[in-house]
């Protein structure tokens, strides 16, 4: 079990949201831990500068102070929020979906294969870090690989559905569509 994808708006966006995507399943998506941490650190590497930051638990808002943080910050596409009581996690906010730049990292994600064989390395090594076990309970392969790479490509297409779904709303409606996620 991984860290899943949360949605949350109002009945009324919900609502429109599954007009134009019809089956909810199609929303469903999850990653192991271990994945999302070396996705932080592995994905700058390959140029992305927005993605990254949504899988990081630890993101703060307009204090990295990199390319990727000053267009976060500039729409305010992310707050934290205090779900439980417990620390603020980054909750990314619908408009981080409008700015070009995420839009375009999306769709490298959906037509590319990004991920290669040097990612699941360094997710046995962040296994390893952790249990202390070498490669026990995951191996770098091609099977690996092509299953995160799918996992990746899932994410990207249904945030781009979410998009998609923001601009037939204002462009049928005339109003916009709000809605939250994390991860």
């Amino acid at each position: 079990m991984g860290e899943r994808l949360v949605i949350m708006t109002t009945i009324s966006d919900a609502n429109d949201i599954l007009k134009i995507i019809k089956d909810p399943k199609l929303l469903n998506w999850e990653w192991v831990d271990h994945h999302l941490d070396v996705a932080v650190k592995w994905l700058p590497k390959k140029g992305f500068k927005i993605l990254p930051k949504l899988f990081d638990a630890d993101y703060r808002p307009g204090t990295v102070g990199d390319e990727g943080d000053r267009l976060v910050t500039k729409v305010h596409g992310c707050v934290l929020r205090s779900l439980d009581m417990g620390e603020p996690i980054p909750i990314w906010k619908e408009q981080i979906l409008k700015i070009p730049e995420m839009r375009e990292e999306l769709r490298r994600v959906i037509e590319e294969k990004v991920l290669d064989i040097s990612f699941e390395e360094e997710v046995v090594k962040d296994i390893e870090k952790w249990s202390g076990k070498p490669e026990i309970v995951y191996k770098a392969d091609d099977e690996g690989l092509k299953e995160d790479n799918e996992t990746l490509q899932r994410l990207g297409k249904i945030l781009m559905m979410l998009a998609d779904c923001m601009d037939q709303v204002k462009r049928i409606k005339g109003v916009p569509l709000f809605f939250d996620f994390y991860i």
